[in-house]
């Protein structure tokens, strides 16, 4: 495992392959948002 997947665990509690997307995309970079919000851009961290 690397250090990209350890800090995922760290922050999110879990793998990210077991995060769960929603049906919705991100109007600015057309990404699929996560459970928790957020999308490949990051529009949703402010």
């Amino acid at each position: 495992m690397d250090n990209k997947e350890d800090a995922h665990a760290r922050l999110y509690k879990k793998e990210f392959h077991e995060v769960d997307y929603l049906d919705v995309k991100c109007p600015l970079c057309n990404s699929r948002i996560d459970e928790y919000g957020y999308c490949a851009c990051g529009a949703g961290d402010s």
